[in-house]
């Protein structure tokens, strides 16, 4: 039987060895350095740092010089974490559920998406369900502003530049000032928040799981309008704190066993 070669895309070596080298400096290194290095034309090599600068896998330190960007930990961390989720997202989840009786969620980054790796359905007549796998953009939903507030100001600038609004109500969010003063306002209460903007009827909030400091995902809340006032939302957002802090010592743990 004949074996077909697999031909090489040489943007794709260009990444790679960039990266590597990047990851194997001691210190950020400087564009005219990095084309040195690599023999890559300076304007390829611009177009090139400019699309992994927006997209978080590098970063541009004080001087202009590169180095590794946060992107590259939050896959590492992603690839360990998914493989956690049953043994310890699952119970923790199952506590917020029986405490609110309302359907929850954790989901993670996926891109420019946040995916539902579990979920647990509320007992109410009137409930909302997430299926597993389930995919949403950031910008619409409450677990992926969360998550959006824990990015650095640099990956913001990249994502909003490259994102294009989709309506899916009509509360979607569909401008980037818009998008920012809701990440602002979930760095500053901790919180996502969404109200029918990507599902009519369905008010979401979110916290964000932290391992070693860092966001690996979001718990999340879908609660039915009718059943939302000032006295629901209170509630969750303390069981949510206490959810995410439990999460968050578990994971500890679990990183250490």
């Amino acid at each position: 039987m004949k074996m077909t070669s697999i031909r090489k895309v040489k943007s794709a070596d260009r990444t790679l060895d960039l990266l590597e080298t990047l990851a194997r400096a001691s210190d950020p290194m400087h564009a005219a350095t990095l084309a040195d290095a690599l023999s890559i034309p300076k304007s390829s090599l611009f177009h090139l740092l400019g699309t992994l600068t927006d997209r978080g896998y590098t970063e541009q330190v004080a001087g202009g010089a590169y180095q590794i960007g946060p992107m590259i930990e939050q896959l590492a961390r992603s690839r360990g974490t998914a493989a956690q989720v049953p043994q310890i997202i699952e119970p923790v989840l199952a506590d917020l559920c029986t405490s609110i009786n309302e359907t929850c969620s954790f989901n993670v980054q996926t891109g420019d998406e946040v995916e539902v790796v579990a979920t647990k359905a509320g007992r109410q007549a009137l409930t909302y369900t997430m299926q597993l796998g389930d995919l949403a953009p950031l910008y619409a939903v409450s677990a992926g502003k969360i998550l959006l507030a824990e990015q650095s100001d640099t990956w913001i600038d990249g994502y909003l530049d490259r994102i294009r609004f989709e309506k899916f109500t009509p509360h979607t969010i569909r401008s980037p000032e818009r998008l920012q003063r809701d990440i602002d306002r979930a760095r500053s209460e901790g919180f996502g928040f969404v109200e029918e903007e990507f599902t009519p009827g369905i008010v979401g909030l979110a916290v964000a799981i932290r391992r070693n400091g860092a966001a690996v995902g979001a718990l999340n809340v879908a609660i039915p309008s009718v059943r939302c006032d000032s006295q629901k939302l209170s509630q969750v957002r303390q069981q949510l704190r206490i959810a995410a802090n439990r999460a968050t010592a578990l994971l500890a743990n679990g990183s250490r066993s």
